[in-house]
């Protein structure tokens, strides 16, 4: 559900100081004194082909939307934020990250510069979104460990295709992208929630993570004694604390639709209706001959489920 000006699940992740990347009049979060990083404000510029290309789509955006451009308040993109480390309480951005490179390199510059606990709130488009990308098959895990590997940087992209869609990516690669960031130490990043369809537009993927330093030693070493723990906590009633423990095993590996599942119930009995029906959509692209699940997804959300992944 959108807030009336804005975004509603932005407003309730994106809390304290934080710094938009690529910020737009024509589609603002209207989150309160949130600056802008861009690679260029049209005067000073991150790399000389930025300001170039700040004045060209510049000149499409007045035509598209009639107004003028977001002010800029920094210079800089995902590689490069001018903030000090551990010095935001969160990063908000909207189809940005997939003209990054190196996304990996977007996500550690991200880490450095989050406090623990702090937000990174991010949409980024559908393969259909983009004429052309819709022919164009994703990027893969690999491509993603090799650019960094290889510290691809904007400087190697060659300026015909300049900022231009580097990576296209579904939520569930997005998520694998996640997953292997914590399981190789790269990142601790907690996965709070997730929007197949995002609530802002509707042309695009949400994923909310948490820095989180001790994501890693939180781990359970099996699936025995994470079971053990977790059912404990069910059923003394510390549903918070269930709640956290899933999300904690599904950032290391999201693709298991029985914590999926009950990570639907949970937030659901918490009272985060939105969110369970995320959870219990990915466990149903996982199994979507699932009965049990087609069940409550039509009971939760009053929508026959169809698989927004075919």
């Amino acid at each position: 559900m959108s807030h009336v000006q804005g975004m509603t699940l932005a407003y309730n992740y994106c809390l304290g100081e934080g710094l938009e990347l690529g910020a737009s009049l024509h589609n603002s979060f209207h989150l309160p004194n949130c600056p802008n990083l861009s690679p260029s404000d049209g005067t000073a510029y991150l790399y000389e082909r930025d300001l170039l290309d700040y004045q060209h789509y510049q000149a499409g955006y007045i035509n598209y939307s009639n107004s003028e451009m977001a002010p800029v308040d920094l210079i800089g993109d995902f590689q490069n934020i001018p903030k000090a480390d551990i010095s935001l309480d969160y990063l908000v951005s909207s189809h940005v990250i997939e003209h990054e490179p190196n996304l990996f390199a977007a996500f550690i510059e991200s880490d450095r510069v989050l406090k623990n606990f702090g937000v990174f709130f991010c949409i980024f488009p559908k393969r259909h979104a983009t004429p052309g990308d819709g022919v164009r098959r994703l990027t893969t895990l690999q491509e993603m460990i090799d650019a960094h590997e290889n510290e691809l940087g904007m400087l190697d992209m060659p300026p015909e295709s300049w900022r231009g869609h580097y990576q296209l990516l579904s939520l569930q690669s997005m998520l694998r992208a996640v997953n292997y960031l914590n399981q190789q130490h790269l990142g601790s990043w907690l996965i709070e929630t997730v929007e197949e369809t995002d609530s802002k537009v509707g042309n695009g993927h949400t994923i909310v993570l948490r820095k989180y330093e001790k994501l890693a030693e939180s781990r359970w070493p099996d699936d025995e004694s994470f079971a053990q723990a977790f059912f404990s906590a069910w059923e003394s009633d510390r549903l918070g604390e269930a709640l956290a423990m899933l999300k904690i095993s599904l950032s290391f590996n999201f693709f298991d639709p029985v914590k999926l599942h009950l990570a639907g119930h949970l937030s659901r009995q918490l009272g985060y209706t939105d969110e369970a029906i995320e959870f219990l959509r990915q466990a149903l692209i996982i199994e979507p001959e699932n009965e049990e699940f087609r069940r409550e997804f039509f009971e939760w959300s009053g929508i026959i489920y169809s698989n927004p992944v075919l």
